[in-house]
């Protein structure tokens, strides 16, 4: 039986967790506090709103995938919805001159989102040139 898409988020954290090496946990850990928790803390500027926003479907997607993937490079794909708000981070960093926590926030999700976009981008495209390899089966065939 297929789990729900909330417990489907949740397998693909306990698996991506449980898998990878601690320097890639780490970086996951970065991930989710530059994109997810200190956007919270900006909520009066657009580029927070919707990086929140697009973290939280991004999760979404994740888990679907993760359900009937399993961990695999295409998973690169669901980060697709922080295209905007990358641009809105851009658009700030280079024409609003932000200041204080808000600018270093801005800086922060610019270099690290941009890094994680790259690394997305370059595990799309082995896994459309044939590395399909799973890092663990999707969570209904491993439970």
């Amino acid at each position: 039986m297929k789990p729900l898409l909330g417990l489907s988020t949740i397998y693909f954290m306990l698996d991506m967790f449980r898998l990878y090496p601690l320097k890639v946990r780490l970086w996951l850990g970065v991930l989710i506090a530059v994109h997810f928790i200190a956007p919270l803390f900006f909520l009066d500027h657009q580029a927070a709103r919707w990086m929140a926003g697009a973290f939280i479907c991004a999760g979404m997607a994740l888990g679907l995938m993760h359900m009937y993937l399993g961990l695999t490079r295409i998973l690169g794909l669901a980060h697709a919805p922080w295209l905007i708000p990358m641009i809105m981070i851009y658009r700030d960093l280079l024409t609003a001159e932000p200041t204080g926590n808000y600018a270093m926030w801005l800086m922060a999700a610019a270099a690290i989102g941009s890094l994680c976009l790259i690394i997305d981008a370059i595990d799309v495209v082995r896994y459309l040139g044939g590395d399909r390899t799973p890092i663990s089966p999707p969570p209904a065939l491993s439970r």
